[in-house]
């Protein structure tokens, strides 16, 4: 009993002392029961943080990035730095960070010079500019067997295709045609604003063209027998086309190799030396559309199957230089190039002096 008369004047006590603001919070003792029943602690705001986003990886400029570096580090002074885009509700929308490659491809309209680095390859540089081997090498005068050396400049066309000069006389109808295209298309690549808005000595970008070489003007059998002493050419040979898949080997019943690719492909001299026979009709005892090349000091090579022959006999060749397309003529069951290496009048496997 006695108590609960205690607890009831304690109460009365506090009671009174907190309307007449006797007792003060701060004023409490810290460790009293009275300050942990009155004493509230401040938590401040409790704010909610998104996930943390972690840094992409974003390689240099035809290169690899330093690792640490900033993305704008990373990506030079082209590099456009992109921020999240968010949307009204639970989500958000982010734009994907692309490599400064793929943001030059998205939005490279223009023709830009490229300084080779260590390393570099004309594969390479077209794959990371998304274009074709071809379009850099007929744009830059070289054979698919150039070699490019750090500091040379490339000029690097905006798309796979060529650059074409407007003569006198020439219309965008006219070109188009020429390429086998649609003059829309170049109209609105080089933003022209019609058709007549094209002047002479322009250079128009042709989106998908490629390069015209002279038609073959010679006779069925145009025959060259040298007068003279032809130079003998040094080094081993080179491959004759930009495709590798062999689909026939050399044996006692097959003289030569042959090469499949797409018809049209580039056909290749392997070596310097003077064309002695380039037959551009007829059967050619299975060869179809051939051409020789005397290489001097008792070597020759063959090319047969041919589609189109841009040399004729009696023609000096440089080694590396292109001599005709892929074609399936002759004794022929599909694109490909039939390839010969003759020495001393005998054919040999041309595996052996191909480097």
């Amino acid at each position: 009993m006695s108590h609960i008369i205690i607890l009831v004047i304690a109460g009365l006590t506090l009671a009174a002392n907190l309307n007449a603001n006797e007792s003060r919070r701060e004023d409490l003792n810290k460790t009293s029961i009275i300050s942990n029943l009155i004493t509230t602690e401040d938590l401040g705001a409790i704010e909610e943080e998104g996930p943390i986003a972690a840094a992409g990886k974003i390689s240099r400029y035809l290169g690899q990035a330093d690792v640490g570096s900033s993305p704008k580090d990373q990506a030079g002074p082209d590099f456009e730095e992109t921020s999240p885009q968010t949307v009204a509700g639970n989500s958000a929308l982010v734009r994907q960070i692309l490599s400064p490659v793929e943001e030059n491809l998205r939005r490279r309209d223009k023709i830009i010079v490229y300084a080779v680095r260590e390393g570099d390859s004309i594969s390479q540089i077209a794959e990371e500019f998304g274009i074709s081997n071809q379009t850099i090498i007929w744009e830059n005068n070289l054979s698919a067997y150039s070699v490019i050396r750090p500091g040379d400049k490339l000029v690097i066309l905006p798309v796979s295709g060529i650059r074409h000069k407007v003569l006198k006389g020439e219309t965008l109808a006219g070109i188009a045609k020429k390429y086998g295209l649609d003059a829309e298309k170049i109209l609105e690549f080089n933003k022209l604003a019609s058709a007549d808005d094209i002047q002479i000595g322009e250079q128009l970008v042709v989106p998908g063209g490629k390069k015209i070489y002279p038609a073959a003007a010679y006779t069925a059998r145009n025959v060259y027998a040298p007068t003279g002493a032809i130079p003998a050419s040094t080094g081993r040979l080179l491959w004759p086309t930009t495709c590798r898949r062999l689909t026939q080997y050399f044996t006692w019943r097959h003289s030569g190799v042959d090469i499949a690719c797409s018809l049209g492909a580039p056909i290749y001299a392997a070596n310097g030396g003077v064309v002695i026979k380039a037959a551009a009709a007829g059967y050619n005892g299975g060869y179809g559309k051939m051409i020789i090349i005397d290489h001097g000091n008792g070597q020759q090579t063959l090319y047969g199957h041919m589609s189109k022959l841009y040399v004729g006999a009696g023609q000096t060749v440089s080694r590396g230089q292109q001599i005709g397309a892929m074609g399936s003529t002759g004794r022929s069951t599909g694109p490909h190039l039939h390839f010969e290496v003759r020495t001393g009048g005998v054919r040999r496997n041309p595996l052996s002096y191909i480097r």
